[in-house]
């Protein structure tokens, strides 16, 4: 079954942009698009332009941080 990786605004809904979704088929390959989305937002929303080495410690530190939140949920198949 495919996975959904959902990224959105967290408490501000009225901002009016839609969340960043993108369909994967394996979860470790939505984890992979993740980690990629926060490698490209670091230096813009971060106060560091280190990254941790580690991709999980790096996805928490910068959603701990962010307006944001993610969801990776499977999907049924229709």
């Amino acid at each position: 079954m495919p996975f959904l990786l959902t990224i959105r605004e967290r408490n501000y809904s009225w901002a009016g942009r839609s969340p960043v979704t993108s369909t994967h088929e394996k979860r470790a390959a939505a984890e992979a698009a993740l980690a990629d989305y926060v490698r490209l937002n670091w230096k813009s929303e971060m106060d560091s332009d280190e990254l941790p080495e580690d991709s999980a410690e790096m996805v928490e530190q910068y959603f701990s941080e962010v307006l944001e939140s993610y969801a990776i949920t499977q999907q049924a198949m229709p």
